[in-house]
């Protein structure tokens, strides 16, 4: 948060890193043009993390609790940051709900995937 010199100061600090046997988690490029890319990054540094956690387990699927995802109504990057809280929601025992292909098209489908 360095505002005048953030960007060596964690070069230099991943550097250090490695020396320890670390590595940084560098956000993916797809993500650093989004208009999102600061939540994206986030995220994605939180779900890298969680799956590198060997004492973290999750249950399967079908037993986690149904949530809709926080990000469903972003109006430019709706899908990519619904992909990584959905995936990381399920090392909290929940599960995003997603609305069925064949109501995709449908003028209604808002309506029909509150429905289902």
């Amino acid at each position: 948060d360095n505002p005048t010199s953030s960007v060596p100061l964690c070069d230099l600090w991943c550097q250090i890193q490695e020396f320890k046997g670390s590595k940084c988690i560098e956000c993916p490029d797809k993500y650093k043009s989004d208009p999102e890319n600061e939540t994206l990054c986030d995220l994605n540094e939180e779900l890298q993390l969680l799956l590198n956690d060997e004492d973290i387990t999750t249950l399967s699927p079908e037993d986690n609790t149904p949530v809709v995802c926080v990000y469903k109504d972003n109006p430019s990057s709706s899908v990519p940051l619904c992909d990584l809280w959905c995936q990381i929601q399920e090392f909290k025992e929940l599960k995003c709900i997603k609305c069925p292909d064949k109501y995709n098209f449908d003028t209604e489908n808002e309506t029909l995937c509150d429905l289902n």
